[in-house]
């Protein structure tokens, strides 16, 4: 079980920091298939690669792919 997932499982605070780690780790989880089960894929329908087309822009990033996250929601309120 995840760190945010105990901590909000236990009426604890989540912080940022709680959500960019999960963040980080759903992304080593599923970094080679790069598919629906990343957030980022999800949001933006496609990956969103480097100038240099090596890696998603997001790559192991918690705290970029939770900005992005927090915008998209800003822009799509009701999403």
């Amino acid at each position: 079980m995840t760190t945010l997932l105990k901590k909000a499982i236990k009426g604890e605070q989540v912080t940022d920091e709680d959500i960019a780690d999960e963040l980080y780790e759903i992304c080593c989880n599923v970094h080679s298939s790069c598919g629906s089960e990343c957030p980022i894929y999800k949001i933006i329908g496609d990956i969103p690669w480097t100038d240099d087309l090596k890696n998603c822009k997001y790559f192991k990033n918690g705290q970029f792919m939770l900005e992005r996250i927090r915008e998209y929601y800003k822009e799509n309120p009701n999403d």
